[in-house]
């Protein structure tokens, strides 16, 4: 192998490390018990809890069998369930992001480079909740998986109207 074919190997495997470091972050969040990561007593503490009640407190959420509402969990727990389901978004949306340009950069294009990364989230977002299962007070949902992957394709969706754009913008030149 050439010096210039192992550079170029070097460098593509160098624009994984963001990929792994992310997902170093999600494996790192999921091995924490649920104690550690409560956000209610801060929530208690700063939350509005009037002006919550005011504009959410109709807010009715079925969501894994259970009622997720004000009346049912109080303020805190109400919050925190949104907080933590809006993490979930916001971190498999950036998995899919980063993978998405890994893979477009390295290795594949058009649709197998979204199929890849659908593929590869969907398997790391099922790995992630099986991975919570064993962690005291953890729980593996299904339900969790669904909305990893609403973050993937929110990802992917931005990924792809960032594309369409630069191939309308190279056309138009």
């Amino acid at each position: 192998m050439t010096r210039k074919k192992r550079k170029s190997k070097f460098k593509r495997l160098l624009y994984w490390i963001p990929v792994i470091l992310w997902m170093a972050v999600i494996f790192k969040a999921s091995s924490q018990p649920y104690e550690d990561q409560d956000l209610r007593p801060m929530l208690d503490q700063y939350a509005p809890k009037a002006t919550v009640e005011k504009y959410l407190g109709d807010v009715k959420v079925n969501y894994a069998g259970r009622e997720i509402s004000i009346e049912q969990r109080g303020v805190p727990a109400f919050l925190e369930f949104f907080i933590r389901k809006g993490a979930h978004i916001f971190v498999f949306m950036m998995l899919a992001i980063l993978i998405q340009w890994v893979v477009q950069k390295t290795w594949l294009r058009g649709f197998r480079s979204y199929a890849f990364t659908l593929i590869v989230t969907f398997l790391y977002a099922c790995s992630d909740e099986w991975h919570q299962s064993f962690n005291p007070n953890r729980t593996a949902k299904l339900s969790d998986v669904g909305i990893d992957m609403v973050g993937v394709f929110i990802g992917l969706a931005f990924i792809f109207a960032i594309n369409t754009w630069n191939r309308f913008q190279q056309r138009i030149r």
